[in-house]
């Protein structure tokens, strides 16, 4: 039997689930959140219609009303079940056997795959929801902050367990993780590029590997001007 791991378990906040009205069909609510990501990703959330979301899911323009309450709370769902099935993969991986450069490559690959393997997702996410000031806070406070502290157990497991530098700072070692995977994103998205630059692998390798070849003396840390 797998020993029961004496970590705290890391608990997001909870998005109070809507009931489906009766006669609600389940379908029929993913189909227009599938048209939206489409649309939210193509047309951007300001220049996007209902009536375009309705017409690309195959209903008419008044059953969109009847799942969501307008065009925020579409975006807003599209973030909160894109996020919560993402979370409990990394979950999953975070509770695994393995190093922490194991782990935390899984996790930063998982993101990077989720998003790389969907423009119009990756545009809404990138983009679209941080034109939204209140989504931008949802989004740091809760499911953004969960994700954060979950790198940040890894990186802490590793200083531990003395697999990774003991010198290392947690909080900015996932500040620069989560850049890193930030910035790759947005670069794809904007050259139109195929694929990324860097997958998981890659790019968590280079970050344990470093910058230098051994023989660079490292910088003294100095005031900025």
């Amino acid at each position: 039997m797998a020993q029961q791991s004496s970590r705290p378990r890391l608990v997001g906040a909870r998005v109070r689930e809507r009931p489906l009205r009766p006669g609600a069909d389940p379908e029929k609510r993913s189909r227009i959140l599938k048209a939206a990501i489409l649309i939210f990703g193509r047309r951007g959330f300001h220049e996007a219609r209902v009536a375009e979301i309705a017409r690309a899911a195959g209903v008419a323009d008044g059953t969109v009303y009847l799942y969501f309450e307008n065009k925020e709370d579409l975006l807003g769902c599209i973030f909160d079940e894109t996020m919560d099935a993402a979370l409990a993969r990394m979950r999953q991986i975070l509770d695994s056997d393995g190093p922490a450069a194991e782990r935390l490559t899984r996790m930063v690959d998982l993101h990077l795959t989720l998003l790389s393997s969907d423009r119009a997702l990756a545009s809404v996410f990138q983009i679209e929801l941080r034109r939204s000031a209140r989504l931008v806070e949802r989004f740091s406070r809760s499911k953004l902050g969960e994700y954060l502290r979950m790198l940040e157990t890894v990186v802490q497991e590793g200083i531990d367990k003395e697999e990774l530098r003991k010198d290392l700072e947690p909080r900015l070692a996932v500040r620069m993780i989560f850049g890193a995977i930030d910035e790759i994103l947005s670069e794809w998205l904007l050259s139109g590029a195929a694929i990324p630059i860097a997958d998981g692998p890659r790019l968590v390798g280079t970050l344990l590997r470093g910058f230098g070849s051994g023989k660079t003396p490292l910088p003294r840390a100095t005031r900025a001007v």
